[in-house]
């Protein structure tokens, strides 16, 4: 499989950003008296989107205002961390970004996060001008697991064969909307192990990004 084009995700794939994202939500469900928020109940929300997440815990516990206090009261802890300096890139980043644009392989970022997150998350690590394309929630009608953000992030790359396409995702949620779109993805995995499901439905489940370097560069051979 020749790779003409790659789609990042971003939270657990680019950033290291869920552990951070669990350690504000932990906080917030402290505050508000919130039972049961452990990192088990936490992993089904990776890399689905702030929507399926009030939807499934307001059918969890009862009460979308309280939902919706918990998401606004856990954005608010997540900035002071960030500021902090503790939001940092994933391993093989740098290297996987250089190597693309050496080759001249367009490469994109596609995350469930508004765009304006999007940014200011980027521009904390310092790699915002690194993508000259980004796809957010604000761009479609259907977060993961629906195809939408990645059929929108291919189409706004110049819609290369899908199969000379590949995705970079860490969550199953991710899995499930590159499989959806018919896109090849690979996993790296960040707060979630792969299980069964993640290596029958992806080409490869790769330690960190500097494996996925040396994956493309031997596939493009």
């Amino acid at each position: 499989m020749s790779v003409k084009l790659v789609i990042f995700d971003m939270d657990g794939v680019v950033i290291d950003s869920e552990k951070v994202y669990f350690r504000s939500n932990q906080l917030a469900a402290e505050e508000l008296g919130i039972k049961g928020f452990t990192m088990e109940y936490y992993r089904q929300f990776v890399g689905a989107g702030t929507e399926h997440m009030i939807e499934k815990m307001t059918e969890d516990y009862g009460d979308r205002d309280l939902v919706e206090r918990f998401v606004r009261l856990s954005m608010d802890k997540v900035y002071p961390v960030v500021e902090a300096g503790e939001l940092e890139l994933r391993p093989g980043f740098t290297e996987l970004s250089a190597y693309l644009r050496e080759n001249g392989i367009p490469f994109t970022l596609a995350s469930s996060n508004y765009r304006k997150d999007i940014l200011y998350y980027l521009d904390k690590v310092g790699v915002r001008d690194d993508f000259k394309r980004i796809v957010s929630a604000d761009d479609v009608v259907e977060a993961k697991p629906a195809p939408d953000i990645f059929n929108t992030a291919w189409e706004i790359s110049g819609s290369p064969a899908k199969d000379e396409s590949l995705i970079i995702e860490d969550s199953h949620n991710g899995i499930l909307a590159a499989n959806n779109a018919g896109i090849p993805v690979i996993m790296v995995p960040d707060v979630i192990p792969a299980g069964e499901f993640e290596r029958e439905h992806t080409v490869a489940v790769l330690d960190d990004l500097v494996c996925v370097k040396n994956y493309i560069e031997k596939e493009n051979k």
